[in-house]
């Protein structure tokens, strides 16, 4: 792949990356109008965790194994026997996914009790997982689709299906709210999941048939498979604990803290999904590429460019948020029901998600680099550490920070998870300097704390915390805009080598470049 076409294809990614993002919030921005911080939105909130949870480790597992997978078995046993292992994994997917969801739609209750939730909340969140239980199985597919597409090199419609499945929760409650109520809410999300299938469907059609297909459940090396995606699927599980722990924890509180913390952690994650989401999905398959061939030198050196650039953006981005995370709250959620209270307890854990931002950046490209060298075990063991020193703060801050404090303790368990996850790349990758890496971040969080600066003083000279609606959007901007000026002008003395490859990567958005090599 080139790097213009890597570049191009992160641009396509980003683009619907942003949209489905942007319907994201607009999602929780109708839930908040119409439901606020109520136990309604925590029986939603609790329900759409079990079905994420479902598609978000199906997602994980497919395109952490079968990528790599893929391109071993082809380097060592040609295409035909590739795409053999690949259509086996998919046939025994297909089988557990059906499963899984047939017991959940059977079964509700059992899901619904793994919250701490009094008996009225407890009912109502068992209603909605039975109507959302579908949307498992539509997920489940659409990942599937998903790492079969880009296996080909198909990254567009794949990206696109995050704003098919917010666009039909959205339609969901908009028109249910005034007759059924937050059940419209839960019928949104399946109908948004099969609308994710059907969007994959004519391209998945069109790979199938050019490689002609055919569903096997046999392969000489599907137990290699097995055995690697064992340690994925439980890395991916224990990460999506956290969120459960989150909600279990949240949901002893007042009600409504459970959706707050919904809400904080999706307007303190739409960087990460808009911004680093879209640039590693091309570039995960060239990482695998290169670590499958021995390469370790390029890989280390491009490890230390990409965490450059991602410094970059999540430095000035997390310290504006955490900045103006009452604003930010307010500008995105405070209308309708959601009133000031619902801002109020929403900004608190927000500001701690947005002061992990970089860990977060970082974090995850780490993990996608060891995933593509196949070392799930290495992974696996940093994110139990991560989960267990996460909850043991979950069980220490929620009593005197509430909600905050699951916030805080969840950064903390990514600062974990990072450390760890250096301490086994420096053995993979021997080229790769950690001193170079704290060297550069330092640099970059330098430049940040001018962002900070400007910005307390130009709250100190304009204060916006309570202006509310259409009238905050510019005072916001002109504040923000400030911010980020003041963080490029140090930049330009203390970053020179990040700006730089920042415009490399933009210019190869509009000129062919040369073949990576």
């Amino acid at each position: 792949m080139t790097v213009s076409r890597l570049a191009r294809a992160a641009t396509v990614v980003a683009i619907f990356g942003l949209v489905s993002r942007f319907l994201g919030l607009l999602r929780n921005v109708a839930l908040a109008g119409f439901y606020g911080t109520s136990g309604e939105a925590d029986a939603f909130v609790n329900g759409l965790l079990i079905v994420n949870v479902g598609a978000a480790v199906l997602l994980y597992l497919l395109v952490t194994v079968v990528i790599p997978l893929f391109q071993s078995e082809r380097a060592d046993h040609g295409d035909d026997s590739a795409w053999r292992l690949v259509w086996a994994i998919a046939g025994w997917v297909g089988i557990v996914t059906i499963a899984v969801g047939s017991l959940i739609a059977v079964w509700p209750e059992a899901a619904a009790a793994t919250f701490r939730l009094d008996p009225e909340r407890a009912e109502l969140t068992t209603e909605l997982i039975r109507i959302m239980a579908p949307a498992l199985l539509f997920q489940g597919i659409s990942a599937l689709f998903t790492a079969l597409l880009q296996i080909h090199g198909r990254f567009g419609i794949p990206a696109a299906v995050g704003m098919a499945f917010n666009a039909g929760t959205i339609g969901g409650i908009m028109i249910g709210h005034a007759t059924i109520g937050i059940h419209g809410a839960a019928w949104g999300v399946t109908a948004g999941a099969l609308m994710q299938v059907l969007l994959q469907l004519p391209q998945f059609f069109r790979v199938m048939g050019a490689h002609r297909a055919q569903v096997r459940l046999g392969h000489p090396r599907l137990g290699r498979a097995s055995m690697l995606a064992l340690p994925v699927a439980a890395a991916s599980v224990i990460q999506q604990v956290n969120n459960w722990t989150d909600k279990f924890f949240a949901s002893s509180l007042e009600a409504g803290r459970v959706a707050a913390l919904d809400y904080a952690n999706s307007l303190g994650s739409a960087p990460r999904t808009a911004l680093l989401v879209p640039f590693l999905t091309p570039l995960f398959p060239l990482v695998a590429r290169l670590m499958a061939q021995g390469r370790t030198a390029e890989a280390a050196r491009g490890v230390q460019r990409v965490t450059g650039l991602l410094g970059l953006v999540a430095v000035p981005t997390g310290a504006l948020i955490a900045v103006y995370a009452h604003e930010t709250a307010q500008l995105t959620l405070g209308r309708g029901t959601c009133d000031a209270s619902c801002v109020t307890e929403t900004s608190k854990p927000l500001f701690w998600y947005a002061v992990a931002l970089l860990l977060n950046f970082l974090t995850i490209f780490l993990n996608r680099v060891l995933a593509a060298d196949n070392r799930q075990r290495d992974v696996l063991l940093a994110t139990v550490a991560s989960v267990v020193v996460t909850i043991a703060f979950d069980a220490i801050l929620i009593g005197p920070m509430e909600q905050a404090g699951l916030a805080l303790a969840s950064a903390i368990g990514v600062g974990v998870n990072l450390l760890i996850y250096i301490g086994y790349l420096r053995h993979r990758l021997p080229e790769f300097s950690t001193a170079a890496l704290a060297r550069q971040q330092a640099r970059l969080v330098a430049c940040g704390g001018a962002t900070i600066v400007v910005a307390l003083l130009l709250n100190g000279l304009w204060d916006t915390s309570a202006v509310t609606g259409g009238a905050l959007v510019w005072p916001l901007a002109a504040k923000v805009a400030a911010g980020l000026a003041a963080f490029l002008a140090v930049a330009t003395v203390l970053a020179r080598a990040e700006l730089r490859e920042a415009r490399g990567a933009v210019a190869a958005l509009v000129r062919r470049g040369p073949r990576v090599a």
